[in-house]
């Protein structure tokens, strides 16, 4: 097992974000979450790997417990040093590419293998040119990012996140910054991910991606999994009421 949420409940103050999530990935998975904006879609990525913290429940990665709050108190045994190493394991690429704006594309890619990882520069100048060549950017090393359009931006930004060797893949909306006419490149390489076996979690609203590439789809609302099922039964038929309407609007 990859990820597995139980119990997992998160707030901000009295909003309640997050309610009783439970759902596990399993290795080469694609699962896309779909649903509204403000469901909670984004806020379970981001308490996958530690950005946020938990209020009730646990998270687990590739086996081992990374997150555990029960009645309020944190109950995790493992240290914060693990924790790090553990989420080390999960790339993660988000809406805005948040690109380093001062380093070329080849230095923003090598930054966080030989900061963290202690990788020689050498040996992590070497893959980032071949991930530069299976993003399409192989000509585009010593760019600064501003000379680049947006699809490009996160196509690097997917790039870098590789450059870790990650085993688990997070894409937070990935897209939905960009011009429409950019996005079938990135999703293009996400595809390419997908096919060589990645495990992918896909917070998107590219309905057409989730079809094709998801095997499961989530479809969240107000910090609930309302529906989870295969992208067969979730877009031809889907059993929530809730879910009926926000398919009828978006597709």
């Amino acid at each position: 097992m990859m990820v597995k949420m139980e119990n997992v409940a998160k707030s901000f103050g009295t909003l309640e974000v997050l309610k009783n999530i439970n759902f596990q990935v399993t290795k080469g998975e694609v699962v896309c979450i779909i649903g509204p904006s403000g469901s909670g879609k984004s806020t379970i990525l981001r308490c996958l790997n530690h950005l946020e913290r938990i209020t009730a429940g646990r998270v687990y990665i590739e086996g081992e417990l990374v997150d555990e709050r029960v009645g309020g108190r944190d109950q995790l045994k493992i240290s914060h040093k693990r924790v790090s190493e553990i989420c080390t394991e999960l790339g993660m690429v988000f809406q805005r590419f948040n690109l380093f704006p001062h380093m070329t594309v080849l230095e923003n890619i090598i930054e966080a293998p030989v900061t963290v990882k202690k990788l020689a520069k050498e040996e992590a100048v070497k893959y980032a040119l071949e991930l530069l060549k299976k993003v399409g950017l192989e000509d585009k090393r010593d760019e600064y990012p501003s000379r680049l359009s947006g699809g490009q931006q996160q196509r690097v930004a997917i790039a870098r996140a590789l450059a870790m060797k990650p085993k688990i893949m997070l894409f937070d909306e990935p897209t939905s910054a960009l011009d429409p006419e950019l996005v079938g490149e990135v999703l293009e390489v996400m595809k390419d991910l997908a096919r060589e076996g990645m495990t992918m979690i896909v917070v998107t609203h590219e309905m057409g991606f989730a079809k094709e590439v998801a095997n499961r789809v989530l479809f969240m609302d107000r910090g609930e999994i309302l529906e989870e099922d295969t992208p067969h039964n979730i877009f031809s038929n889907p059993r929530n009421e809730r879910t009926k309407s926000f398919l009828q609007k978006v597709l």
